[in-house]
């Protein structure tokens, strides 16, 4: 009998080892996944933002042009129109009305940064809104700007910029299964 009780520890010996790596990779795991869920997230809305804020800045343009047509007629700061490298635009009511709504879509100030679905759908609508607004206002104004709808045109954007870096490649991820492989590959050159 008491030969039967040395020999029980070793019977479950595999099943404790097994359970406490399951324990052990389970906490891990969770915490793992919390700093990449935090990072994914900044990278997300850092695109988002980009993407809104060149929108933002494109408004800003498009009303100064604006402005810059009324300040000429007005005889007030001519030297300032002298100096724009951009054409004025022609004052029309119907393409004021249209640069403000964009404006006001894209007002930084008026979204909410919570993470939660409300503030996320309420984005989502505001910026796929802006960049409708946007195409309107292309077609009255007669240009063509590209607007930033994917990460590719971030990364094309940071090539213009040598201090900002941006890439849509992603990090080639090692799993255990690749160790195996890699060790194997490594005995073999040998």
């Amino acid at each position: 009998m008491d030969s039967a009780d040395l020999f029980e520890d070793l019977h479950s010996l595999e099943d404790s080892f097994y359970q406490e790596g399951y324990d052990a990779g389970a906490a891990d795991g969770s915490r793992a996944g919390r700093i990449e869920g935090r990072v994914f997230g900044l990278e997300k809305g850092f695109e988002k933002f980009v993407a809104l804020g060149r929108l933002s800045g494109q408004s800003k343009v498009w009303m100064q042009r604006l402005h810059t047509i009324g300040e000429e007629h007005s005889g007030e700061n001519n030297v300032h129109a002298a100096n724009a490298e951009l054409p004025s635009l022609m004052e029309n009511p119907r393409l004021r009305k249209h640069i403000t709504t964009l404006r006001d879509l894209v007002d930084p100030d008026t979204y909410d940064t919570r993470n939660n679905e409300d503030a996320v759908a309420d984005f989502d609508n505001r910026y796929k809104r802006a960049k409708a607004k946007v195409k309107v206002i292309e077609k009255i104004v007669g240009e063509d700007v590209r607007s930033l709808e994917s990460v590719d045109d971030l990364a094309r954007v940071s090539n213009t910029r040598p201090d900002l870096r941006i890439s849509s490649e992603q990090a080639q991820e090692k799993n255990m299964e690749d160790f195996g492989r890699d060790l194997a590959r490594a005995t073999d050159s040998i």
